[in-house]
């Protein structure tokens, strides 16, 4: 049974740690096109039909395209996030003996 138990915390750690690369490389993607792009659709604004980015108060006009891919991946690190905190737990629970 204790080999078993073994074998279970060794996937939940591969599961963990791969669950956190995942939200770590979806941040830095994020971080490097929110750069790139002069900001994020989160805190950025539409108005008359013109897309803006922000960051910082500056705010950056985008394609609707770019706007609403930013959008996206802004919503999808905050879904990745406490996935990613949840896989280091997970990570650690299996190295624990």
């Amino acid at each position: 049974m204790r080999g078993r138990m073994g074998g279970m915390r060794r996937h939940l750690g591969t599961i963990g740690t791969a669950f956190f690369f995942i939200a770590v490389i979806n941040f830095a993607i994020y971080e490097a096109v929110s750069l790139k792009i002069g900001g994020d659709a989160i805190n950025g604004k539409v108005e008359n039909g013109h897309y803006y980015v922000c960051s910082h108060g500056q705010y950056t006009e985008v394609s609707h395209e770019i706007w609403n891919y930013s959008n996206a991946h802004a919503i999808s690190v905050l879904i990745t996030h406490p996935i990613g905190l949840l896989g280091c737990a997970l990570a650690v629970y299996a190295a624990k003996k």
